[in-house]
């Protein structure tokens, strides 16, 4: 079976496009097992609780330092839905978004299992788990990114190349790199004529796409807040690139980025990074031996998204976090996918079946082992707030949440998060007195010092009206998991 996809070739499409929604039910219905233990009460990040409540006041000033006007308009929506319902249509629109990413890429190459499997390895990646803890902010963005999605399975390439100059800056006005999501989708199609004219081409319309969303989001921020631009926020830590050594420190921080998404996509293991990264090339090399064109079309898109998140890193100096190269898992499960089935061709249909299983499954584990750890926080703060109750009184916490295995599991990245948590739960008002210790002064003085000397990670007491949530005051130097290094915030 040959590689080059037959565009005139459409007698067997309407049974392949009637399986599209089997692939989209088979790929949801795996990630919500690889999810299992955050579906009644899935874990959100502090600053994701704005989209959570709806409260568009808490997010506003991120549609000037981040040009997120998509998400803005997410947040004056005023219906506010509970987040496991939040939680589970993000997780249907990412299913969609990769069963029409595999259906347009293998067409009737393969059959449903093999597209099902390459969906769950691209969308099972540690970068999508990382970023779906943002589920009610980018809610609305995904939604138009699968959206367009399906549209590439119903309408000519043709038109869903030119769809790009809309949806790229919507997108983008959404999270960075989700235009990166929409040109995958063009890349990756197996249903084109491949030429280097024909490839510039698609470039060329993307990046004017992009730009059009840069100049788009300039100029919201130049009419809104008079800025004609997206100044960095400084929790960022911004270090422009001013003259030749800052460029070059600037260059090792993209180049520790690129290393980042090697070892780090493998969950930190470097033996596992070693041999996904060759498995990973020997399939590169087999789609380029058989279709050069159609390989040099996805090894394109990994190097412009990549060159456009480095160029970011080198002018501004800021680090960009692992889920922002989440698109490089797309093309390397495409590539698999293609070897896989170029394996079968070649009469070595076992080993093709193995590979895909033995990716998937460890996909399957590996995404389920994240999703259970970065939800210890949501479990242990349940047990805080049945102790609390649901009083009146002001809640004040002692000591630092640092203390908590469960929040280093949780990768809990401000005292934040702890304040939306027990908020949520308790309806209360919290005080953090590490952050707020004039707050507190009024506290006996072995309350503010915190738990000392306990085997329990925390203690409620009552005093006048109010609850203290005693922690203790020494953070952990190290837990005894860290499936990812701290991130800050959704970039």
């Amino acid at each position: 079976m040959s590689l080059t996809a037959d565009v005139t070739g459409t007698a067997a499409r309407p049974q392949a496009t009637s399986q599209l929604p089997v692939t989209v039910a088979a790929v949801f219905a795996v990630m919500l097992l690889a999810a299992v233990f955050q579906l009644p009460d899935p874990m959100l990040r502090h600053d994701d609780y704005p989209a959570l409540l709806a409260d568009p006041s808490l997010f506003y000033s991120k549609t000037l330092t981040e040009g997120r006007w998509v998400n803005y308009l997410w947040h004056l929506r005023g219906l506010v839905t509970p987040a496991w319902l939040n939680f589970l249509a993000y997780q249907l629109l990412w299913a969609i978004y990769l069963g029409c990413l595999v259906h347009n890429a293998f067409g009737r190459e393969a059959a449903l299992w093999q597209r099902v499997m390459v969906a769950l390895i691209a969308g099972l990646a540690l970068p999508w788990v990382l970023i779906s803890l943002w589920f009610n902010t980018l809610l609305l963005g995904l939604a138009i990114v699968a959206l367009y999605a399906w549209l590439t399975t119903r309408l000519s390439e043709r038109s869903c190349r030119w769809l790009m100059l809309l949806f790229v800056p919507v997108s983008l006005m959404a999270y960075t790199t989700y235009p990166f999501l929409i040109l995958a989708l063009s890349l990756t199609r197996a249903e084109t004529n491949r030429s280097a004219r024909d490839l510039a081409g698609l470039l060329a319309l993307f990046i004017a796409s992009f730009a059009l969303g840069m100049l788009t989001i300039y100029s919201l921020n130049y009419a809104v807040h008079g800025v004609f631009g997206v100044p960095m926020a400084e929790w960022r830590n911004p270090s422009p690139a001013t003259d030749l050594a800052s460029l070059l420190e600037n260059g090792r921080l993209a180049l520790d980025y690129l290393v980042a998404l090697v070892r780090r996509g493998a969950y930190g293991n470097t033996g596992l990074a070693l041999l996904l990264a060759g498995v990973l090339a020997v399939a590169v090399w087999s789609v380029l031996r058989r279709d050069r064109w159609r390989g040099l079309y996805m090894l394109s898109g990994v190097g412009l998204g990549l060159g456009l998140v480095c160029l970011q890193v080198i002018r501004t100096g800021i680090d960009m976090p692992l889920r922002s190269g989440g698109f490089v898992w797309l093309y390397g499960a495409v590539f698999l996918g293609l070897f896989a089935i170029a394996l079968q061709d070649a009469g070595r249909a076992r080993l093709s079946r193995n590979l895909l299983f033995s990716l998937t499954a460890m996909s399957v584990i590996f995404a389920g082992m994240t999703h259970y750890f970065a939800s210890e926080w949501q479990r242990l703060s349940r047990t805080m707030a049945d102790e609390l109750g649901a009083g009146s009184g002001l809640i004040f916490v002692t000591g630092t949440y640092l203390s908590l295995e469960a929040a280093r599991k949780s990768d809990l990245q401000k005292d934040h998060s702890v304040v939306f948590r027990l908020e949520h739960l308790t309806g209360r008002p919290v005080v953090m007195c590490e952050s707020q210790p004039q707050e507190c002064a009024h506290l006996p003085k072995e309350m503010r010092a915190g738990l000392q000397d306990s085997d329990k990670p925390y203690e409620v007491r009552q005093i006048e009206g109010a609850s203290v949530l005693m922690l203790s005051p020494i953070a952990l130097r190290k837990a005894k998991l860290e499936p990812t290094q701290p991130q800050r915030g959704a970039d």
